[in-house]
């Protein structure tokens, strides 16, 4: 019996449709707005900052140690501040882990309640990884469908959705919250 394989154009589709499938349907962009985008050279900034309410717009325009130093003081929730980056991301268009990203950042809000202290120096910082660090239970596929649902492209039970990066480890360590993993560019490719 032979068993068929997936196209790679289906196994993109399913990815595009499941990471779609994460992003909260309030902020789900509308049609005229995707009409709008398409006639936009530049998506970032001005435009993309027109989907975010002022509150949104002041916990991502702030620096690092500033941002942190907000949560510290508890002017800001790590919520608050995981929902403002996973936001801005899916109007991005990013490979986002937000379920994952606003677990992390409840654990860190129970914890700062709890012991009236921060986890560490990073303490509901959301941080960005390119897609070839390896976050448990999302996939890390270096821009190849092949790796979709794989290790490396390998069936490997002990490892799908199991590995994490030693720098992804020290980062959640120091109280950082892992909100989506950018696409490579296909540049990578190269080398």
């Amino acid at each position: 019996m032979k068993i068929e394989e997936k196209s790679w154009q289906a196994k993109a589709e399913e990815k595009v449709a499941a990471t779609k499938s994460k992003i909260p349907l309030e902020w789900l962009l509308d049609h005229s707005d995707l009409e709008k985008a398409s006639q936009r050279k530049q998506l970032s900034g001005e435009f993309t900052e027109s989907f975010l309410h002022y509150e949104e717009l002041e916990i991502i325009r702030k620096d690092s140690v500033p941002l942190v130093d907000a949560v510290r003081d508890g002017k800001y929730t790590a919520v608050q501040v995981a929902r403002a980056y996973c936001k801005n991301a899916a109007i991005a268009h990013q490979i986002i882990i937000f379920d994952q990203a606003l677990q992390r950042a409840q654990e860190l809000d129970d914890y700062y309640t709890q012991r009236g202290t921060t986890v560490g120096p990073l303490h509901g910082l959301p941080i960005s990884l390119k897609d070839q660090f390896y976050v448990k239970q999302t996939d890390t596929t270096m821009g190849y469908v092949g790796w979709i649902g794989t290790f490396e492209g390998r069936d490997d039970p002990q490892k799908v959705y199991l590995v994490e990066s030693q720098i992804v480890k020290e980062l959640v360590s120091l109280g950082a919250i892992i909100y989506c993993k950018a696409r490579l560019n296909n540049v990578v490719m190269l080398y």
